[in-house]
């Protein structure tokens, strides 16, 4: 059983995350962030060394949520295609999904951070390349498998997909109006169907 201070800590994390996630960087306050805890500024910086700590403990909290819930999908039973079908369809609801997180982290930070918080930007980037990465490795199964085909690179494959998912994330968030998203997943899983089946 975690002591107290480490429950203080994951208490913290939690409770910021979406704050972060929601305003920016630059966008949160150290009030914004006593409000939401209750603790003071010292209390704080007890358990981390400065916002700029937090705020990628906050970013790293969320990564990994997101990538557990990714992984659930690419990693269920079924074809390398019925796994692919399963990444898509969790997509379809990712609006609640990401609800509580404050919307998407990946958009979210991955755009704020890129003229204001240069370690931020990678980390978005960097789960980025690591989503793309666990797309492509399903993929590279269900050729081996003899499942699927591809007509270009596995890499490049996943590559184009996820830019059609994380843009149909984007708009859908732009326009607040998640047909802008349900619509881009069924139009990609169309084109999975006819580009990608044996």
């Amino acid at each position: 059983m975690p002591n107290k201070a480490a429950r203080t800590t994951a208490y913290i994390i939690e409770t910021v995350a979406p704050i972060f996630n929601k305003h920016g960087y630059i966008g949160t306050s150290m009030s914004d962030l006593t409000s939401a805890t209750g603790l003071t500024k010292g209390a704080l910086y007890g358990n981390f060394e400065n916002k700029e700590a937090l705020a990628l403990a906050a970013f790293d909290y969320h990564k990994n949520i997101l990538l557990t819930a990714i992984r659930e999908q690419l990693h269920s039973e079924g074809s390398a295609l019925d796994r692919i079908f399963a990444l898509t369809n969790f997509y379809r609801k990712y609006d609640e999904f990401t609800m509580k997180l404050g919307g998407c982290p990946v958009l979210n930070v991955g755009t704020d951070a890129q003229f204001n918080h240069s370690k931020l930007a990678e980390a978005a980037k960097g789960t980025v390349k690591t989503i793309i990465a666990e797309i492509a490795a399903v993929l590279e199964d269900g050729i081996t498998k003899k499942e699927i085909h591809l007509p270009v690179a596995s890499s490049q494959f996943a590559k184009q997909m996820y830019t059609m998912i994380q843009g149909a994330v984007g708009m859908a968030t732009i326009m607040q109006d998640r047909k802008y998203l349900l619509n881009t997943i069924a139009y990609l899983e169309q084109l999975i169907k006819k580009e990608i089946k044996k």
